[in-house]
């Protein structure tokens, strides 16, 4: 990812938990601001959280 970029509609990004299970968030869409939070300059993000709990 270029430094400096938002995230786009369609990313994916993973990571593992403190509870060693795996998130992975999926960016499904971007919108402008609506000026209502806390910083006016970034958009807001609809996603999708999916949670595959280990078997540890």
């Amino acid at each position: 990812m270029d430094a400096g970029k938002t995230l786009t509609k369609g990313m994916v990004l993973c990571t593992v938990t403190s509870d060693d299970n795996l998130a992975m968030l999926r960016i499904t869409d971007v919108v402008p601001d609506t000026e209502q939070g806390l910083s006016g300059d970034m958009p807001d993000y609809v996603t999708t959280l999916t949670l595959w709990k280990s078997n540890k």
